[in-house]
């Protein structure tokens, strides 16, 4: 539930007060972000999402009926921006796939004092994260963004339901699905 002050920032900013939203968009940009980095799998891209959302957020705040948290509304929009985006890519075809494949090939070695991880082990984490992200990728938009959001973000069913736009439910066969996918998909990794 939104706190005193959020209620307050969200009722200055309906009035045009840009200073209450400015602390609005402080408290929630991480998260927005962190959404749509998820979805669009790309920095620049969820820069631009993040920012276009809260474009939209302003836009659209006289909308907000606080019949939710903020930021559950504020994601349903964010994760609708990503899409959008999403969708433009795919029909433009513009496919940054080989830069992306370059920077997820390239091991993550991390030095724990001060001795070289074995060679073997890093090797192995480095196919292990690039099978996971190939998995992720695999799944549908809709799948990804569910499971993110209950495991990353640990939102409730009903959160995500309002996120999503669509009934609990759906939001659960949706994170079973996905899961079951994810097992499928890394079932040589166990």
């Amino acid at each position: 539930m939104d706190t005193t002050e959020v209620k307050q920032w969200i009722t200055d900013a309906k009035k045009g007060d840009e200073l209450a939203f400015d602390s609005l968009v402080r408290e929630y940009y991480d998260r927005i972000y962190r959404l749509a980095q998820n979805i669009v799998k790309n920095e620049e891209d969820a820069k631009e999402v993040a920012q276009q959302a809260w474009l939209k957020i302003w836009k659209k705040l006289d909308t907000f009926k606080g019949q939710s948290a903020f930021y559950t509304w504020a994601y349903r929009i964010t994760s609708f921006t990503a899409m959008d985006l999403l969708r433009k890519r795919k029909r433009k075809a513009e496919v940054q796939y080989l830069d992306e494949l370059e920077a997820e090939q390239t091991p993550d070695i991390r030095f724990n004092r001060g001795e070289a991880p074995r060679p073997d082990k890093a090797f192995r984490n480095a196919e292990i994260r690039e099978a996971f992200n190939a998995a992720l990728d695999k799944l549908s938009e809709t799948h990804r963004t569910a499971l993110y959001l209950r495991e990353v973000d640990g939102l409730s069913y009903e959160e995500i339901a309002d996120v999503m736009d669509c009934a609990k439910g759906t939001v659960m066969s949706r994170i079973f699905n996905a899961r079951k996918a994810m097992q499928e998909y890394l079932k040589d990794f166990r």
